[in-house]
């Protein structure tokens, strides 16, 4: 292998990602080319001030502006109106087909036909009552600007 080459190599050397066989020729390489080891050692350096280092974390005043723009509030609710209504449509979706599949399905007994069709209303009866609930406690919880 040429300089240019196994110089390129150096960094996956570093990561462990290289076979035996290169590794054995990036290791040798090192040894006599002084450009290259020299390379290695400021990636082992490099390497060790990294692990020292730590990311500055925000003060809790900058979150508490950040949570409170119009923007970040907006963003979340719809986020969260296009997550609900897609897992929405693929819940009533998958039910629907379910329920297509089971009533055109001659061997499936009728009793269980009606079982598993009362099964499947009592769960979105229940579902959208609770999503009914949620909503209407939300829209008047009287400590939602209160921190913990």
């Amino acid at each position: 292998m040429d300089h240019q080459h196994l110089k390129e190599l150096i960094s996956s050397y570093h990561d462990g990602g290289l076979s035996s066989e290169q590794k054995r020729a990036v290791e040798a390489h090192i040894q006599t080319c002084a450009e290259c080891r020299k390379e290695w050692e400021d990636m082992k350096k490099l390497e060790e001030a990294m692990k020292t280092m730590e990311l500055k974390k925000p003060k809790p005043e900058v979150w508490k502006m950040y949570g409170a723009s119009v923007y970040n509030r907006l963003e979340k609710r719809i986020g969260w109106i296009l997550f609900s209504v897609g897992a929405m449509i693929l819940l009533f979706y998958g039910g629907y087909e379910m329920v297509k599949s089971i009533v055109q399905d001659a061997a499936t007994p009728l009793l269980l036909k009606v079982g598993i069709l009362a099964l499947l209303g009592g769960f979105v009866i229940l579902l959208i009552s609770v999503l009914r609930e949620r909503l209407f406690v939300r829209q008047r919880e009287r400590y939602k600007e209160v921190e913990k």
